[in-house]
């Protein structure tokens, strides 16, 4: 059992010890999902059929809430408990406990594929707008049974267009309203992620985020001129879809280009620029949050120090320090004996086979 602080809580020791779990378990009370494991499943211990995790949150305004997460290997089932009532669906979860987490699981945001940007905004906007939650789950609906009319369509051979119409204007009313909530993020959003990068490396290097839908060719400024390019694209590329089976034209294919100076950061960026910017990214992240939740988010913070040197990863520690409740993992015993984590209420827990041999306040 951990008591936590409302500062920095550093949680210390070598790797495969147990650190990690902790901040695991913190992501399914707020997200009802770990950050880490690719399903559920993945995430019981071996030869475990179930886990529980329990935590009690104080909101900005001093109320307690208890949550519970259960999860049956088994039966494949989880349940989700708030002051010990269920609660359903479970997306109705997402953004009550806001938190932002920055790991090694989302560096491929900077040097992977578009889809994990794509993941990227669609986290944040999810946890700050429910209707956008909801929107987006029903178009991955609407896209998934599209996609299985065109490709029934190319197996058999012909494709009936009256079936496959009423699919693609709910894919383009549903499909624009992401496309236009994502280009006004991403004009918000680029002031706080150049404030965070500047408070971690100063004003030598700017970084910059650019919206790249599929449909961008023209003015999209609008909801309307987006349907309406939606729908010019989609006669453009009808054969082509027919011909492989595959909506080829919406937000989930959409790119979100990254730059330092005007540079793409996948082609001329260092590994240390590449975790400076995921970890602006998620600072950035942290203050969208905070601005549209009504909970100040929670930040966890799991192996950053790697590849960031020991003047980046101090100055990270003081920004960090002042901003909310804050996890940190970490190996580094130079941060521990130098004193990095010294502060107000600091507190440092050293872990070793998923226990607690000691901890202190600094």
């Amino acid at each position: 059992m951990f008591e936590f602080n409302n500062r920095a809580n550093i949680l210390f020791g070598d790797n495969g010890h147990g650190k990690t779990n902790v901040i695991e378990g913190i992501s399914f009370l707020c997200l009802t999902k770990s950050f880490y494991a690719s399903n559920d499943l993945n995430s019981l211990s071996f030869n475990r059929t179930l886990f529980e995790i329990e935590g009690k949150f104080v909101t900005d305004h001093e109320r307690e809430v208890s949550v519970r997460v259960a999860y049956s290997g088994e039966q494949r089932e989880k349940c989700f408990l708030i002051n010990k009532q269920p609660t359903q669906p479970l997306s109705s979860i997402i953004g009550k406990f806001p938190v932002v987490i920055c790991s090694p699981e989302h560096l491929p945001i900077t040097n992977g594929g578009p889809q994990e940007r794509r993941k990227f905004i669609d986290i944040i906007l999810s946890q700050s707008n429910s209707i956008y939650l909801q929107r987006l789950l029903e178009y991955r609906h609407i896209l998934k049974q599209r996609n299985k009319i065109l490709f029934n369509g190319k197996i058999s051979g012909g494709m009936d267009q009256q079936i496959l119409e009423p699919w693609t204007e709910q894919l383009v009313n549903q499909g624009s309203y992401l496309i236009h909530q994502r280009k006004q993020f991403v004009d918000v959003f680029n002031s706080q992620l150049q404030t965070a990068y500047c408070n971690m490396v100063g004003g030598l290097e700017t970084p910059t985020i650019e919206y790249v839908p599929v449909v961008e060719d023209g003015d999209i400024s609008s909801e309307k001129n987006i349907r309406e390019r939606f729908h010019e694209k989609l006669r453009e590329e009808n054969e082509d879809e027919k011909r492989l089976g595959t909506t080829l034209v919406g937000p989930h294919r959409d790119e979100l280009m990254l730059k330092i100076n005007g540079m793409d950061i996948r082609k001329y960026a260092s590994q240390g620029q590449h975790k400076t910017f995921l970890v602006a990214l998620k600072l950035g992240e942290f203050f969208y949050l905070k601005e549209r939740c009504i909970e100040t988010p929670i930040l966890l913070l799991d192996d950053i120090f790697s590849e960031l040197d020991n003047t980046r990863s101090e100055q990270l520690l003081k920004f960090v320090g002042t901003l909310s409740q804050t996890f940190i993992t970490t190996t580094s015993s130079y941060m521990i004996s130098h004193g990095a984590f010294e502060g107000c209420g600091n507190k440092i827990f050293y872990i070793n086979n998923g226990t607690i041999l000691k901890q202190e306040s600094r």
